[in-house]
């Protein structure tokens, strides 16, 4: 019998635990943008520290940036509160109990200047602790034990952020003016680099000491990137120097930060989004608008969303998002070999003193200052603006749901938080005040006209409705709005469709174009009205009516008339909203 092979050793080819952290590697340092996070550095037990770290990385490939920096700042507080508290030694102690300690313990910190904490503050810290503790019973369900996560522990979180108030729609303007100033001038300056490159090119031009020959020697001798100042010989830099410097020199081949700063600034109005989505920006950021030629979409993913967030913009347009797009991507092209590989697919990337970066929050606050001061603005934030525009857009509209798709918000309660405001507050105690005053003033008038007469007896006509021909809501003529012949009403009663029905048999439809249009009018009145009014009221009043009026009225008129009285309907006048 031969003797039984001896077993290979295939220690190499083993492959690990799914899901495992390979040994010693979560605990090794790694830098999130400027922050070196280290949690060897915190006063925590070894296999606290070790669970954490783990489920902290974990979280670093599904999250900002700025998320990732806020959870290793709840980290820090929570290793604080075990250093002071003693509570906890190891992961055995990490139980409700210590939870709720933890949630008394926050609500006794102060601050710098001794006031307590901010609600939003606090709330941060701890569901900080409780998404990377959730993590772990998900992934890692043998290191804990049962923990009951406690509820609602600061309500009104939301409510007590400190939130400025919105900036008037003549300030955000002036903004908006101010970025087309310096997006116009950084074109002129583009514009005038060609030119001279060009000539230079031509001309074979040696001198440094002209605008053209400066580019042409950074193009022969560096790439077409200017190297540190400190790294020139004497004569370029003198020449660089009597030229304007660097600040003017370089944004006509590639975007500095505060050249290009105008440019997202514009974005972030244009499409009211957020100031970190807007800087992350991809280079495939547009998108065609099937059957509009003359629109695209500019697409970006949000960190906290679950879809992708887009808007429309007309792509003739200079100042618009779609032109400005494809002028800083052709403007950043020769940067992108230069940038980290992780950055070169963003839209916005410049080169400043540390090299070819894309921006950051820390950089975005340095230049909205600065250009608060060039052009004397208002002071704003990156994150206000968003809240000011949504606010603009409603204050003219005074649609909340057209604002929510304008805002991408998966629900209305989002932005209704955002529009809330004073003066918004004011409109809206106007508007009932006058809903209110007219429905009293309904009652009254029926308590007037019904009087102590036999019900069943003819009324006269009421004084309210002037002689002569009556036009509907909708813009049709009635015969006789007291005839009495709508289900429901006696003759002598004021028609109860009379202000929308136009499909009463007294109704007066003429072949017309003009009569025509007004019926395509009310039809697209209809259809957007569809959009807002509630599901009930719209089925049970109004989507009879557009039946009618698509099934049975416009099927009796001819394309061809159909098509002479689509023109005249952007020359009527508008129809009240229906609600």
């Amino acid at each position: 019998m031969k003797d039984r092979r001896a077993r290979i050793d295939r220690a190499l080819l083993r492959v690990p635990v799914a899901g495992e952290p390979e040994p010693g590697s979560i605990m090794i340092p790694r830098r999130v943008g400027p922050r070196l996070i280290d949690f060897s550095t915190l006063a925590l037990p070894q296999d606290v520290s070790r669970a954490l770290a783990d489920a902290f990385w974990n979280q670093v490939d599904v999250r900002a940036e700025e998320t990732i920096l806020g959870y290793w700042h709840g980290i820090k507080t929570f290793a604080r509160f075990v250093a002071e508290t003693k509570a906890v030694g190891g992961l055995d102690d990490v139980d409700s109990l210590m939870l709720t300690r933890y949630i008394e313990w926050l609500n006794r910190q102060v601050g710098e200047d001794g006031t307590p904490l901010r609600t939003a503050t606090r709330a941060c810290s701890f569901y900080t602790l409780k998404t990377l503790l959730r993590w772990l019973q998900r992934c890692r369900p043998h290191l804990l034990g049962e923990i009951v996560f406690p509820q609602r522990v600061f309500p009104g979180k939301e409510a007590a952020k400190r939130r400025r108030p919105p900036l008037p729609p003549q300030a955000v303007r002036s903004i908006l003016r101010a970025c087309n100033a310096e997006i116009s001038e950084v074109r002129a300056r583009r514009e005038q680099g060609r030119n001279a490159l060009a000539a230079a090119r031509a001309s074979g031009e040696h001198s440094v000491k002209t605008l053209g020959g400066l580019l042409l020697y950074f193009e022969q001798q560096h790439g077409g990137i200017a190297p540190p100042a400190l790294a020139l010989e004497s004569r370029v830099r003198q020449a660089s120097d009597a030229l304007g410097g660097y600040r003017a020199i370089e944004p006509c081949v590639y975007p500095r930060p505060e050249s290009l700063f105008p440019y997202y600034l514009a974005v972030l109005i244009h499409t009211a989004g957020n100031p970190e989505a807007m800087a992350r920006l991809s280079l495939d950021c547009l998108q065609p608008v099937p059957l509009l030629d003359d629109r695209e979409l500019l697409v970006w993913s949000k960190g906290r969303a679950g879809r992708l967030q887009q808007r429309a913009f007309r792509k003739t347009e200079t100042f618009e998002p779609p032109a400005l797009v494809r002028e800083v991507t052709q403007w950043t092209q020769r940067l992108r070999s230069h940038a980290a590989p992780a950055h070169r697919n963003r839209l916005f990337i410049a080169k400043g003193h540390l090299g070819v970066r894309p921006f950051s929050p820390k950089l975005l606050k340095t230049l909205r200052g600065a250009f608060i001061t060039r052009h004397d603005l208002p002071r704003f934030t990156l994150n206000g603006l968003r809240s000011s525009v949504l606010t603009a857009f409603y204050r003219a509209s005074g649609n909340l749901r057209q604002v929510k798709e304008i805002a991408n918000h998966a629900h209305i309660s989002t932005t209704e938080g955002y529009v809330r405001g004073a003066e918004v507050e004011n409109q809206h105690r106007v508007r009932v005040a006058a809903l209110q005053s007219a429905f009293l003033g309904h009652l009254e008038a029926a308590r007037t006209h019904s009087g102590d007469a036999d019900p069943a007896a003819p009324q006269h006509p009421s004084p309210s409705v002037p002689p002569g021909t009556a036009v509907s809501m909708f813009g049709f003529s009635c015969k006789d709005p007291l005839a009495g012949i709508a289900p429901g009403t006696r003759p002598g009663e004021i028609c109860s469709h009379f202000l929308g029905c136009f499909t009463c048999p007294n109704a007066i439809i003429t072949p017309e174009p003009a009569s025509i249009a007004r019926l395509l009018k009310a039809r697209d009145h209809l259809r957007v009205a569809s959009a807002y009014l509630h599901p009930a009221r719209w089925e049970t009043i109004y989507a009879p009516l557009l039946k009618i009026l698509e099934e049975d009225i416009l099927t009796r008129f001819s394309a061809g008339e159909l098509e002479g009285a689509t023109p005249l309907c952007r020359s009527l006048p508008p129809i009240p909203e229906l609600r």
